[in-house]
């Protein structure tokens, strides 16, 4: 009988302590992140960079050390302005939103590898003034969305973000006129309740 009892205390000290981690590596968490949104036009008659500074948040739940579900809301801070002559057009991010799962491997108790794959659709404007036509539309990219980033935890319940992640490409309505790369960098903190 007394042989049994600090054994029954050591299991039981093992199942509160691993309790207690489950506990630590599950919840609510809230963010804010500023990045880059870059799309690469690739035609016969010129490639374009253009790039786009956006900010945003981001809400998840972090399920276990492992998985997170996250979403994600940003606008564009920055606009990209192109001016030959007398034509001029200005392409603007109005918005960007994300659904997505996050695979976590941990390497230590403060930083962390990880992947990313959901659902991303991303707003775009064009105005443009040419002469003999001015104008402005809007298209909206909606796909498949993948990526990969780091996390350093600062605090137990504040870390450090930065990921990139590769976006729906625009849509060719000229049918093979460019070919495009989308992307979007970003480096952010997260605050776990």
């Amino acid at each position: 009988m007394f042989k049994l009892i600090p054994t029954v205390v050591l299991a039981g000290s093992f199942v509160a302590t691993a309790g207690y981690a489950q506990a630590q590596d599950s919840g609510f968490y809230l963010g804010g992140h500023y990045g880059q949104h870059k799309v690469e036009l690739e035609s016969d008659f010129a490639d374009t960079d253009l790039k786009f500074g956006v900010a945003g948040v981001s809400a998840g739940y972090q399920l276990n050390q492992f998985l997170a579900l996250e979403a994600r809301y940003a606008e564009g801070i920055e606009d990209e302005d192109i001016i030959d002559g007398s034509d001029s057009a200005k392409f603007e991010i109005d918005r960007h939103m994300a659904l997505m799962a996050r695979g976590s491997i941990p390497l230590g108790e403060r930083f962390s590898l990880f992947a990313t794959a959901g659902y991303g659709e991303t707003r775009y404007a064009l105005t443009y003034n040419i002469p003999g036509l001015t104008g402005s539309e809007t298209s909206t990219e909606k796909g498949v969305i993948y990526g990969a980033g780091a996390a350093f935890n600062l605090t137990e319940q504040l870390s450090l973000v930065a990921d990139y992640t590769i976006l729906p490409e625009l849509e060719d309505k000229d049918d093979g006129l460019f070919e495009s790369d989308v992307s979007l960098m970003t480096v952010g903190l997260n605050y776990r309740f």
